[in-house]
């Protein structure tokens, strides 16, 4: 069937009330990797051909740790009142033995180089401040007295500065945040325990995500618990990245207390499931001069962006272009909000998290001055094809935790019952006789593209009517093509 008779039906199940849908299951195409700058494609194909690992792995990790850098620094100005940070909530499921910790390993580098860099300061800071005290207080202190590495310990505390934590509980993540200017990175290459913690493993099944919800939003935060100190923050925002096997993932999106407070919809989440790549005895390595240019990029945006002063981040304009590229997107998200009913609240996060990609490829591709250079329409495009590939791969993921969903297989069975007594029918006609619940449509697009089902245009007009049957079935026209993807 051509571009012309799919747009067809595509008007007219829209007029019906029964929408196919521009946004669905996309598990094979790869990661747009042209809609980075240049200096993140570098890294990515290096990286992935030393660890043998997924571009499509590879290349959303370069956008994750470049997130974690721009703190509060750096932020949006889009048509919304609020500015937007780049902080990216970021969840990437593998196959194990897929190198998905050496990737993170090696991204990181820089990020734990940076903080320990900025510790070792901080303790010989607090070192010389010791001895200050104590030479107040003692007028004979001999001058070569040095408090002992436990006297420094105590003093530091909990205040040393922190950029990126793997693991947390609610009331320490709040504690370290209030030393590090209200902003952390969460980082994981297995997530397995982080996602059994936020489940409330450990608190008798108490969700423990409500500070994450905060952090995305930049909301206040206040910690009143028995085993804390008080703590009251002000404007809390955190960049999460997690890794984890693609059971894990599973169980994270199919909490209902994930899904019910609207966690899951702040993350942009993927199942990679690319199979284990053989063994050779080629010598691999990260090219010498990707790794001095990745260093220096992220090293660079951290002096720029982590622990800025409390008033001083860099605002960044968009073009008027770049704004109405971004309004045609939440547009149609708009017009196709009934085929995305069972997605919940996750469509209305889809527009502010291209934001978030965009304001990151900005940095990216301009990371010394990014202030003098309007975000453009192209780089919106870009942001918004990451988030077209990001909905693909989350539709599919969910698709395949709610396919053990009851209703879901209850429907399936009215459908293939229904076309098994009535033989050939429409769309339009399961919608009419109920034997579709609202929002279950996508499934009947699924398993046409699985070809269990087959689809056609019956219509002798030019009104299009999409029409199903089981295949086999010997009314199947052998004159019409068939559909093989309701897009």
């Amino acid at each position: 069937m051509n571009t012309e008779q799919i747009s067809k039906v595509t008007e007219s199940l829209e007029e019906e009330k029964v929408i196919v849908s521009n946004f669905t299951s996309d598990e094979e195409t790869p990661f747009p990797l042209h809609a980075l700058p240049e200096n993140l494609i570098r890294v990515t194909e290096s990286v992935s051909e030393a660890y043998q690992a997924p571009k499509d792995l590879v290349a959303p990790q370069t956008l994750a740790v470049v997130s974690a850098c721009l703190s509060k620094g750096i932020y949006l100005k889009t048509n919304y009142p609020d500015p937007t940070y780049g902080l990216i909530y970021m969840f990437l499921a593998t196959r194990p033995g897929i190198s998905k910790s050496s990737v993170l390993k090696w991204l990181s580098i820089p990020l734990k180089s940076k903080q320990k860099e900025i510790r070792q300061k901080y303790r010989a800071e607090v070192q010389t401040r010791l001895i200050d005290e104590r030479r107040e207080k003692k007028s004979d202190l001999h001058p070569n007295w040095q408090p002992s590495q436990k006297d420094i310990n105590q003093e530091v505390g909990k205040s040393l500065p922190t950029l990126i934590a793997e693991h947390y509980s609610q009331e320490g993540l709040a504690t370290t945040l209030s030393f590090n200017d209200e902003y952390l990175g969460l980082m994981s290459s297995d997530a397995s325990g982080v996602v059994d913690l936020l489940r409330g493993s450990k608190s008798n099944g108490n969700f423990q995500g409500e500070i994450l919800l905060k952090g995305y939003s930049g909301e206040s935060y206040d910690c009143n618990n028995k085993v804390a100190d008080d703590e009251h923050l002000e404007e809390i925002r955190l960049a999460i990245d997690w890794l984890g096997t693609i059971e894990t993932l599973r169980l994270f999106v199919s909490d209902h207390q994930v899904r019910g407070s609207g966690l899951l919809s702040r993350f942009c989440f993927a199942e990679i499931d690319e199979p284990i790549p053989f063994a050779d005895t080629k010598f691999r390595k990260v090219e010498e001069s990707i790794g001095i240019e990745w260093v220096e990029l992220i090293e660079g945006l951290l002096s720029r962006y982590w622990r800025t002063p409390e008033g001083q981040g860099i605002e960044v304009e968009m073009s008027t272009e770049a704004i109405q590229a971004s309004v045609d997107f939440q547009n149609e998200i708009v017009r196709e909000q009934e085929s995305l009913d069972w997605l919940g609240d996750m469509p209305q996060r889809w527009r502010e998290n291209a934001f978030r990609f965009a304001l990151i490829l900005h940095v990216s591709m301009y990371p010394d001055v990014p202030e003098r250079h309007v975000l453009d329409a192209n780089i919106m495009r870009n942001a918004i094809l990451i988030m077209r590939w990001f909905i693909g791969r989350e539709i599919a993921s969910l698709g395949c935790v709610k396919a053990s969903d009851p209703a879901i297989g209850e429907c399936k069975a009215k459908v293939f019952k229904f076309l098994q007594e009535k033989g050939p029918t429409t769309l339009r006609n399961l919608d009419k006789k109920n034997v579709l619940k609202k929002g279950f449509v996508p499934l009947i697009h699924e398993w046409v593209r699985r070809g269990e089902l087959v689809m056609w245009n019956a219509s002798k007009s030019n009104r299009p009517s999409p029409t199903l049957c089981i295949p086999g079935d010997d009314r199947i026209p052998t004159d019409k093509p068939m559909i093989t993807d309701p897009l």
